[in-house]
Order: C-alpha cells, then sequence, then structure tokens
C-alpha cells in the first residue's frame, strides 16, 4: 500500500504542475492582471461574503487591527485563516485594496459599534473583470472536449473535491480559481 500512496502522491503532484502551468496560476499577475493570486483570491472572498466585520461589538479592535492601525482586525484574520495565508499579509492586501478605491468601511446599519468591510462599486467591477478572464480561459482550457468529456471532467473534479475536501468546497461557487 505504501507504493500506491506514494504513486498516487506523484500523480497529484504531476497534475498540479500541469494545471498551474495550464492556467497560468505562476505568472507574475494573475490572468494579465494587476493582481496577483493571493490578492485575487482576497478580492474574491471579500466580494462573496455578505460583509466582514471589521471592528468587534465593544468596539475595541481586534490584535492586527492595533498593530496595524486600520480597524481590519477579525475581517483579515477571518480570510487568512479560509486562504491560509499570514494575517499580515492578508492586511497588507487589504491596505492596498483600500489605497486603490477597492474597499470601504461602513458602519453596520443593525449594530453601529461594528464596522463592515466590503468592497466598492470599483471593487466589485474589478472582481466581475477578473471572473470573466478565469471562465474565457477555464472556457478556452476545455473547448475541445465532447459533451461527455465534459461531463467526466466535472464528475471527476466533484469527486475529488468530496475526496479530499470537507464536503463544504464542493457547494461552493466555482468561478476564481
Amino acid at each position: 500500500m505504501p507504493d500506491e500512496r506514494n504513486a498516487m502522491v506523484g500523480e497529484i503532484r504531476h497534475f498540479n504542475r500541469l494545471y498551474t502551468s495550464l492556467i497560468g496560476l505562476l505568472d507574475e499577475n494573475l490572468m494579465h492582471s494587476t493582481y496577483s493570486l493571493a490578492e485575487a483570491r482576497v478580492l474574491f472572498e471579500l466580494g462573496h461574503r455578505a460583509g466582514a466585520v471589521a471592528a468587534n461589538p465593544s468596539g475595541e479592535a481586534g490584535f492586527l487591527a492595533r498593530a496595524f492601525h486600520l480597524g481590519l482586525g477579525p475581517a483579515a484574520s477571518g480570510i487568512a485563516r479560509e486562504l491560509r495565508l499570514d494575517p499580515a499579509y492578508v492586511t497588507r492586501i487589504l491596505r492596498k485594496f483600500a489605497a486603490m478605491g477597492l474597499t470601504e468601511l461602513r458602519t453596520d446599519p443593525n449594530d453601529r459599534r461594528q464596522r463592515i468591510l466590503s468592497l466598492t462599486a470599483r471593487g466589485n467591477s474589478e472582481l466581475a473583470a477578473l471572473q470573466a478572464a478565469a471562465d474565457r480561459d477555464l472556457t478556452r482550457l476545455t473547448a475541445g472536449l465532447a459533451d461527455d468529456e465534459a461531463a467526466e471532467l466535472s464528475n471527476t473534479l466533484k469527486r475529488v473535491m468530496c475526496l479530499l475536501g470537507d464536503g463544504e468546497i464542493a457547494a461552493r461557487p466555482k468561478t476564481l480559481a
């Protein structure tokens, strides 16, 4: 059995190299945009959350907010945890987004003591452009597949997500790689 597992690990690594090459994940900027993969994923997370709480109900900033004077601690920590990125790195990305006018902090209408981090209209536009580029790239990548092959690929991907994920992964929106 260990030899089979080692072979499987080798196959997964081979697939990862193939796939990252096919969709350009190792390019300096994702999909010929100005964003790195990490930045695009943070933008995606912000765009697909109802709103990330940026300050806790007591009005006190979390550790990251105190460290970076932004009031972004809980939002940055949650995104960092989900993407398995360093919270300080996510905070730097969020700072960059704020400077670019992609994000905004607004008062929560249900609890005026809390502030919510969300995308601005410009941020949503940038996200939509990234998602459209990803859709075009993946459409181009799969254009040569017959209908039955496309269905087989789709079912195989769902199966892989179920086997390696926690079930929640298969239910997430499949827009940005």
